[in-house]
């Protein structure tokens, strides 16, 4: 009891294999845009009886087919933290950008990879791609303009740490910045391959630093060196620098956003679900055509 008002919880204990079909059946018969229902979902660290772990055993002896899916709270637990803007990521774009800038004049790859290491481009993709599949349209616009942000913010970075220094040095056209400039189909191919990585991440348990720092070395570098186009006013070196950090962004969205799909991420809701899939496939398809557009720009460079 509670304030006269009578109370009832109820707890049901099952297997991780099993928690995902659960929490979809008990979302079918209780309406949880109620205020006073609430359906939430724990991980159990430990418990002192052998019960369930003999159970999922027995589950395993049987045979018995179930999808051990990720549960689409322990994605948004993921990805909410990447959804708004933030200060500290804006300090370390800047900072990896910074890094970059060193590194590609110096013509030394290991300052490039420094700068991809604490590049925190990952999540603003991620966020944008998870939202689009669960059709949460004002959560997709936050993470996209949070993405343009740290993304803009690198150009900016570049373009004016070049500026100050080409006042006192010469800055040389590196291999590591003229390496940024080439645009071809075989980029956009593996920035999907690096999307559809970074997805499968995101739905397993595999660390996401590690396809964190691929997705980094596809983005970080070219918009770093359409910076240093502005600076030395060299246009051809910006346009195709910023053609292949587009034709990257944009593979690894697709990617992402295809593993979503296939893999069955949808709102729980039955009246969100119709809409999350039309969201879902406008986007993919715009996403495909920008990839062929991008594709043929490319032959043509």
């Amino acid at each position: 009891m509670a304030e006269d008002e009578k109370l009832l919880r109820y707890i049901g204990i099952c297997p991780d294999s099993l928690a995902n079909g659960l929490t979809n059946e008990l979302n079918k018969i209780i309406d949880t845009r109620r205020k006073e229902l609430y359906v939430t979902s724990l991980a159990i660290e430990a418990t002192l009886s052998d019960y369930l772990s003999n159970y999922a055993k027995e589950l395993e002896t049987k045979q018995v087919k179930v999808k051990k899916k990720k549960l689409i709270e322990e994605y948004e637990s993921l990805i909410e933290p990447n959804v708004k803007f933030n200060k500290n990521l804006l300090f370390m774009i800047v900072i990896a950008a910074g890094v970059a800038v060193a590194g590609l004049f110096a013509n030394n790859a290991s300052l490039v990879i420094g700068a991809m290491l604490i590049s925190p481009l990952l999540g603003p993709i991620s966020a944008f791609s998870f939202n689009t599949a669960v059709g949460k349209t004002d959560k997709m616009l936050k993470a996209l303009f949070s993405g343009l942000i740290l993304l803009v913010s690198v150009i900016a970075t570049g373009a004016i740490l070049t500026g100050i220094a080409v006042q006192f040095v010469d800055l040389p056209l590196t291999d590591e910045i003229l390496s940024r400039t080439i645009v071809s189909p075989v980029f956009l191919a593996v920035a999907i391959a690096l999307g559809l990585a970074g997805g499968i991440a995101l739905s397993t348990n595999i660390p996401g630093i590690l396809v964190g720092v691929a997705i980094a070395a596809a983005l970080v570098p070219p918009a770093t060196v359409a910076g240093i186009g502005i600076a030395l006013w060299n246009f051809e070196v910006f346009s195709n620098a910023l053609t292949l950090t587009g034709a990257n962004i944009i593979g690894l969205v697709l990617g992402m956003m295809i593993v979503f799909f296939i893999g069955g991420v949808t709102p729980r809701k039955f009246y969100e679900k119709e809409k999350a899939q039309q969201h879902m496939i406008i986007t993919i398809t715009i996403f495909i055509g920008l990839s062929i557009f991008l594709g043929f720009l490319s032959f043509k460079m």
